[in-house]
């Protein structure tokens, strides 16, 4: 005798589902809707308050103004400081990005084939991260004191002069870049070695049959297949470059460095609205950097979006 089977669904089962669907439903609502309220409250009600007033001469004082597209129009044609601070900021996030990410993926390379204290290494890489940009900046301004620095010490140990580190137009932001570069160092070595660990092994043991070495490897299996982690990593760092302030404001004193050396968008920004009390041309500023972020992460999302097959 053959056991037919029936496809028909119990009428229990179906409520039970409708039940279950139901207070999943509930459950994510439940989690997202406060977190909705408050990135709609402290962020898209201000971002829209700082658009709207982008377009009013406000100054604290007087009654907002409305001017129109004058506050943007002074920004392309009239502001000088805009474009030296966006220079900076493009010389900043170039620096940061390439040089730290070139240092972060070889530092990725060499923990990966760490067997022995690992973990002991990726704490000590990754330990400047969780700490305060102001702590940094601190920290690195003492290492570059012109007179008992560390830095300029050693200098003079090894017979070479001192350097007015953050003194000096020359070498202002050269200071604050590095600074940056060793406290993001440990984030980028992290999100490398998770993609490392990502790739198959099989793909390195089939090149070691066909005669690869060490910088075949690399060249013809790792970099291919960490084109995700490098997209990420250029995208966030991008990001992040432009809209460096802390560590210039701390390191410089608050004063963008010698002749605005090391002066960023965003510095340049919070001068304008705290420093000169211009609030709408503040504004304006700000949406040009949200313009430039957007086109830019734009054009890497199309340059650089393309299917990994492993």
């Amino acid at each position: 005798m053959e056991l037919k089977t029936s496809n028909k669904t119990r009428p229990g089962t179906i409520i039970e589902k409708i039940k279950s669907t139901k207070a999943t439903t509930r459950f994510v609502l439940a989690v997202l809707i406060p977190s909705a309220l408050w990135y709609l409250i402290f962020n898209g009600i201000p971002m829209i308050y700082a658009f709207y007033l982008s377009f009013f001469k406000m100054n604290f004082l007087d009654p907002p103004k409305f001017v129109g597209l004058q506050n943007y129009i002074y920004s392309f044609t009239q502001d000088t400081d805009l474009y030296l601070s966006l220079l900076n900021t493009v010389n900043f996030m170039l620096s940061t990005v390439l040089i730290g990410g070139i240092i972060a993926f070889i530092f990725a390379l060499l923990l990966n084939d760490i067997k022995k204290g690992a973990a002991f290494f990726r704490t000590v890489y990754f330990l400047p991260v969780v700490c305060s940009m102001v702590a940094i900046g601190v920290l690195w301004t003492w290492l570059y004191q012109p007179r008992f620095g560390i830095i300029n010490s050693f200098l003079q140990f090894i017979g070479l002069g001192r350097l007015m580190w953050l003194q000096s137009p020359d070498t202002a932001l050269l200071s604050v870049i590095v600074a940056s570069i060793w406290k993001g160092l440990g984030f980028t070595i992290v999100i490398f070695l998770a993609g490392l660990q990502g790739i198959p092994g099989s793909l390195y043991e089939a090149a070691e049959v066909d005669g690869a070495n060490r910088f075949q490897k690399i060249r013809h299996i790792t970099i291919p297949l960490l084109r995700p982690t490098f997209v990420f990593i250029l995208i966030t760092g991008v990001i992040n470059g432009l809209q460096a302030f802390t560590q210039m404001h701390v390191m410089t004193g608050g004063d963008g460095g010698p002749l605005d050396s090391a002066k960023t968008i965003v510095f340049h920004l919070y001068e304008t609205a705290f420093g000169n009390y211009q609030m709408g041309r503040a504004a304006s500023i700000a949406f040009i950097l949200f313009v430039i972020i957007v086109v830019l992460t734009v054009i890497q999302l199309k340059f650089t979006n393309k299917k990994i097959q492993y």
